[in-house]
């Protein structure tokens, strides 16, 4: 919550609160609004209920009416340092939840007048510009002030790598990764963009002088804290042939189109979360997919006949905004078969197919 020092409520209404608070630190979102709502019926004059409101709707992903919390809240002229924060999550909405870039950027600029040194601003704004606006250039100098405020961020040297490698930079990329595997050794993610730089460069794949405890194997997980897919953001679809050639016959693979364009991810888990979170195991780049839109799951883990089944919504059962479409057919949950089109919204889709025996004729 916001350090705002005494919060201008009366008896009830600051009980009301505090249960509010108590269920937004239990994920209970639903109830955290429920009980913000109580407060306001109270007191509508305080900002920080406006805003804590505004955090719950975002985590239940009703961004548009977390948005106009923040509105309410920044209309009571709050302190210039929660004005900060309350701008910074507005363009968070905007930018992670919306996808509308260009308020995100705003907000972000509009918070930074009032804090400019805020190190996690700096690096949400170049986030966007990277992954959002596909601006590599002037999200590098975002990284470089986030970096000049920390330079013990090990996050943003991993994104600041993934710019450099955007631009083909590869040795300065590299340096970027090592720098963020020196303040943590364990990143996967990291060891696996830095591998991929190091073959487009043309240097062996070797491992820089951290001492890491990965140097085999990698989840597949995602970049960043921000809008980006599960797989590496500059690397090529020529890459995914060696892959299949090492896999089993009867392998299952998803080949995903979305506004980064296409890519083909291999299908080894028992279960995948699919959506716009940068979370996902499967990330989607596209403002009409929900932040939580699906879940793969493997149908029968045991057997040696792998199935998949995709259903709408997340692992707690709410469905997407936009819902599934199955080969031109809105579905709720169904067993996918081989050359299945999968539809999340306009321009993110995917193919499901299952690597066949004979791999010449595999397109």
């Amino acid at each position: 919550m916001l350090d705002t020092g005494q919060i201008a409520l009366n008896r009830e209404a600051l009980m009301l609160f505090r249960q509010g608070l108590a269920a937004a630190s239990s994920f209970n979102y639903d109830q955290a609004v429920a009980y913000y709502d109580h407060v306001l019926d109270i007191q509508t004059d305080c900002y920080e209920v406006w805003y804590e409101r505004g955090l719950a709707l975002e985590s239940c992903g009703d961004y548009i009416e977390a948005i106009a919390s923040y509105d309410r809240a920044l209309s009571l002229k709050p302190h210039p340092s929660s004005a900060c924060e309350i701008w910074h999550e507005r363009g968070n909405a905007f930018h992670y939840g919306i996808g509308d870039y260009t308020q995100a950027l705003s907000c972000y600029d509009q918070a930074l007048k009032l804090a400019p040194d805020h190190e996690h601003i700096w690096h949400n704004r170049g986030n966007l510009l990277l992954y959002g606006m596909s601006l590599p250039e002037e999200a590098i100098a975002c990284y470089d002030r986030t970096l000049a405020i920390n330079p013990n961020y090990e996050l943003c040297w991993r994104n600041r790598g993934n710019a450099l490698a955007e631009l083909r930079c590869y040795d300065a990329a590299i340096a970027s990764y090592d720098s963020a595997l020196a303040l943590k050794p364990d990143d996967s993610v990291c060891w696996e963009a830095r591998n991929l730089a190091a073959g487009k460069s043309g240097l062996p794949y070797q491992q820089p002088t951290t001492s890491p405890v990965y140097t085999t194997g990698y989840d597949e997980q995602t970049f960043v804290e921000g809008d980006t897919d599960s797989n590496i953001v500059f690397a090529s679809t020529s890459r995914v042939e060696p892959e299949i050639l090492r896999v089993p016959q009867g392998q299952p693979l998803l080949i995903i189109e979305d506004d980064w364009g296409k890519r083909e991810i291999l299908l080894e888990r028992d279960r995948y979360s699919v959506g716009r979170d940068p979370k996902s195991d499967i990330c989607l780049h596209s403002q009409f997919v929900s932040r939580h839109h699906a879940v793969l799951e493997r149908v029968n883990p045991e057997n040696e006949i792998v199935a998949y089944q995709i259903t709408d919504g997340d692992l707690s059962g709410k469905p997407s905004t936009n819902g599934l479409m199955i080969n031109g057919k809105k579905c709720r949950s169904t067993d996918l078969k081989s050359e299945d089109a999968i539809v999340f919204g306009p321009k993110a889709q995917a193919i499901f197919k299952m690597v066949p025996a004979d791999l010449k004729n595999f397109r």
